[in-house]
């Protein structure tokens, strides 16, 4: 008598494509559209929560090596603010990589509609 509709699940976005093949990012794919990367504006390096750790004689470091780990995941990444355009205007993009677990993430600071 009556349909229920079941709503289909949310999914998480795919990884972001960054094409990169000597550690500079030189095109990469956002939202479905693939942008050559023209001219690099600025790069830096961004460390995580370093004020976070506490020194407390390096028994974290001896206890993290115990655990099997060489380094905590603080958070590092390389950010790359670029000017790129798939055919037209151009836009310019952030492009981060987490440079613990290499993923990428790319994010419009242009106001530029894409």
């Amino acid at each position: 008598m009556f349909e229920e509709s079941v709503p289909e699940p949310v999914q998480s976005p795919s990884p972001a494509q960054v094409l990169a093949p000597e550690g500079e990012p030189i095109e990469f794919i956002y939202k479905g559209r693939r942008f050559h990367i023209h001219a690099t504006l600025s790069r830096w390096r961004e460390s995580g929560g370093w004020w976070n750790r506490i020194d407390d004689g390096g028994v974290a470091r001896q206890q993290s090596t115990l655990a099997g780990l060489h380094s905590l995941n603080d958070g590092d990444r390389a950010v790359w603010r670029v000017e790129a355009a798939p055919e037209g205007s151009l836009a310019t993009f952030e492009i981060e990589l987490d440079e613990i677990t290499g993923a990428w993430k790319i994010r419009p600071t242009s106001r530029t509609a894409l």
